[in-house]
């Protein structure tokens, strides 16, 4: 599915912006740099991660999944990955305050750098959990249910000038990997699983490639 195809190649640039993100906050904390470059690196996550590349997930590609295949909204996958999608947006408001700040305290500084974390953190593992589950099961499931294609839009001429911009950000600020995150695939690494959702083969029993079988398939945990 093309539209699924575009979700994933943007999954990569913001993954890569997130590193690239944390490059620019160290920076700016333990060099003094000028904010400005943060504040670019706002207007990419709010333009195109958020407005461009969450909205089309939500708009389009989640709603056809409630709506034509009859998946839940209101709990399971989706309803995380939509949470996710407002919390990630209270961060970033919290963040831009913080770099906004004239003269930043101590307990500021530290305060940027524990939410910048919990961000990029959040981001990454909510990007893998599409990837590796959301995606693909979804994706099996508007199959099963004779959806092969889904629209989709054209960026407008902000989200464009933001993505071009990403580019001189990269280069500017080479990403900088945290290698206290755990990455991968599957419910298993999500953290989510058994918190506010079950895994999609229980979420999702009467649409999940495992409804058939007798036992759990998470019986050996």
């Amino acid at each position: 599915m093309q539209l699924l195809d575009e979700l994933r190649a943007e999954h990569e640039r913001i993954d890569q912006m997130l590193d690239s993100f944390r490059t620019g906050v160290n920076r700016f904390l333990d060099e003094h740099d000028d904010p400005a470059d943060l504040a670019h690196f706002i207007q990419f996550f709010r333009l195109f991660a958020d407005q461009f590349h969450h909205s089309r997930e939500e708009e389009i590609l989640f709603d056809a999944m409630v709506n034509q295949v009859d998946l839940p909204g209101d709990h399971g996958p989706i309803m995380v990955m939509v949470d996710d999608h407002r919390q990630f947006k209270e961060k970033l408001d919290r963040i831009h305050q913080l770099i906004e700040k004239p003269s930043p305290t101590p307990a500021d500084q530290v305060q940027l750098r524990l939410v910048t974390e919990e961000y990029i953190a959040g981001m990454q593992h909510h990007i893998d959990a599409e990837n590796s589950v959301l995606f693909i099961e979804g994706g099996i499931c508007l199959d099963d249910h004779g959806i092969l294609e889904l629209p989709s839009r054209d960026m407008s001429d902000e989200e464009k000038q933001v993505l071009d911009m990403s580019d001189q950000l990269l280069q500017l600020y080479p990403p900088t990997l945290d290698p206290e995150i755990i990455r991968g695939d599957g419910c298993f690494v999500c953290p989510a699983f058994e918190v506010t959702c079950d895994g999609f083969e229980r979420e999702w029993p009467n649409h999940s490639r495992w409804s058939g079988l007798d036992d759990d398939p998470f019986s050996i945990w």
